[in-house]
């Protein structure tokens, strides 16, 4: 019984093997060669379009997904210079004559009342230096000779028609914008100012209040307004704190304010306001 259970086995196992395409209806004899192939064409050539198909999707998928070529950006040849932190430097200090056509060394020849201080807090003459002549070289007069600032400042007071002083400019150069000898030498300290008052000018000034003044600049010219009995300029210098302004200033009328006597009593007389030679600023050396 076993023997016979083999020997059916063997049999199918080589009926199997002389069968190469197992479950066809091809002829099991027959040779599979260009011939026979030709039943096959259909097939194949079905699965060579599949795969044309796979192929061509393939390629398609991996363009739509690759990186898109970039193109570099052409730097310019000459790059853009960067913002430049530095500030712009400060114009030298310069320090000039009160009157445009006489030089520093030619003042000392022109004072017609030189500095007088009086004891502190009082009135009395000369807080000032005055500046005229009659003849001086070619000229006549001192009368209209232009005025122009000693320093570079604000305008701390432009006032017309005011007595004593008549028509008035007052310049404040702050600590902070003078040079380091300078206020060493004249004992200015931090949060004060120099001013400089110019008084009896023909014409009232041709400034306005808080305007900036360079150096060596012309806004008036000399006359003999106020209580002036002769044609001169009047020059105080004088230290206070910073930021003060004078809008008006009268003294000896009846008929001034209090506030305009307050002014000037600011100016003049309180203490607040140290006067000083104009010599000391203008001429260092004179002595």
């Amino acid at each position: 019984m076993r023997f016979g259970i083999l020997s059916l086995l063997f049999i199918l196992t080589i009926s199997a093997c002389n069968n190469p395409i197992s479950g066809t209806n091809f002829d099991k004899s027959a040779d599979i060669g260009p011939a026979n192939l030709t039943s096959l064409a259909p097939t194949i050539k079905a699965t060579d379009q599949i795969l044309a198909i796979k192929r061509s999707t393939k390629t398609a998928t991996a363009t739509a997904t690759a990186s898109p070529t970039r193109t570099p950006t052409r730097l310019p040849d000459t790059p853009s210079p960067l913002p430049s932190n530095t500030a712009t430097p400060k114009p030298p200090f310069k320090i000039c004559s009160p009157l445009e056509i006489h030089p520093l060394e030619v003042l000392p020849k022109i004072i017609s009342d030189p500095y007088r201080p009086p004891p502190t807090g009082r009135d009395e003459r000369h807080h000032g230096v005055d500046f005229s002549h009659y003849l001086f070289g070619d000229l006549t007069t001192i009368k209209g000779v232009v005025v122009q600032s000693v320093m570079p400042g604000v305008t701390a007071a432009t006032i017309s028609d005011s007595f004593p002083y008549g028509n008035i400019a007052i310049i404040e150069t702050p600590f902070i914008d003078l040079p380091d000898s300078l206020s060493v030498r004249l004992q200015i300290k931090p949060g004060e100012s120099l001013y400089v008052l110019y008084a009896h000018l023909e014409q009232p000034p041709m400034v306005a209040l808080g305007e900036y003044i360079p150096a060596c600049h012309p806004f008036g010219s000399v006359g003999k307004s106020g209580n002036a009995g002769v044609t001169h300029l009047h020059l105080e210098t004088r230290i206070g704190r910073s930021d003060v302004r004078f809008p008006i200033m009268y003294y000896y009328l009846e008929d001034i304010t209090p506030e305009e006597e307050e002014y000037y009593i600011l100016w003049r007389t309180s203490g607040e306001f140290r006067h000083f030679d104009p010599m000391e600023l203008l001429l260092p050396d004179l002595e």
